[in-house]
């Protein structure tokens, strides 16, 4: 039976990330990182020009040096990214008996977690996997994912953030948000995000809002009569 991964969403922000390798590879998954505000230190004897330049803009710590495992301290993440897989093995060990999760590129038998091929409009976040069977794969279905999901998604999102509070003041269960949801989707939303028409989106939804508190209220006076009937 094929193991089963629990996907997660991790907050790395301001915590020690090390990439070990100084290729394109390794600049990949420092660009992630520093997307999620992650604190990265490089190690590596050189750096790829997109490594070099983002040292020189101060957004990152180059250690030019061969791996060691002093460089694993404090470190909440961990990137294999050499050439040599003898290196690899070792860094992973090493985290092993640290308990740092650890990622080996292109070694998905001694990996702690994978990196999905990840799709990003504003605060919505959608991550492809396959498990570690086919990156390229990942990316593809990602690229899909990308002509059918437009920046409005994005924005829609943010809009739901905004007004949470709102939303959760009036629609106080589980089932009462998850049909705004589904009025939400159905609603003209959709236009006045793709004008670009935001005040017309809060209003749209704040219509949502009622028209589902008014429907719960409705069908709650609805039982009340035909309980009372039953007596």
């Amino acid at each position: 039976m094929a193991e089963i991964l629990l996907p997660v969403m991790l907050k790395v922000a301001g915590k020690k990330c090390v990439v070990i390798g100084g290729g394109e590879v390794a600049a990949q998954k420092v660009n992630q990182l520093l997307e999620c505000n992650a604190f990265v230190v490089v190690v590596s004897p050189e750096l790829c020009s997109v490594l070099a330049e983002l040292e020189k803009q101060g957004r990152l710590q180059w250690l030019p040096m061969r791996y060691e495992p002093s460089v694993l301290e404090d470190s909440f993440l961990v990137f294999a990214c050499t050439d040599e897989k003898e290196v690899n093995c070792q860094i992973f060990a090493d985290c092993q008996a640290r308990k740092i999760w650890c990622n080996v590129v292109d070694e998905p038998e001694i990996c702690n977690f994978y990196m999905p091929s990840i799709l990003r409009r504003g605060d919505l976040a959608i991550a492809v996997s396959t498990s570690g069977n086919s990156p390229a794969f990942a990316r593809k279905v990602r690229l899909f994912l990308e002509s059918v999901i437009g920046e409005e998604f994005g924005m829609l999102v943010s809009l739901l953030g905004e007004m949470k509070g709102e939303m959760r003041e009036t629609l106080k269960t589980i089932e009462q948000r998850r049909k705004f949801i589904e009025r939400v989707w159905e609603s003209d939303v959709w236009r006045y995000l793709s004008e670009g028409d935001l005040e017309g989106a809060r209003i749209c939804l704040r219509n949502c809002i009622a028209e589902v508190a008014m429907c719960s209220e409705s069908n709650s006076a609805l039982n009340l009569r035909l309980s009372g009937l039953a007596k």
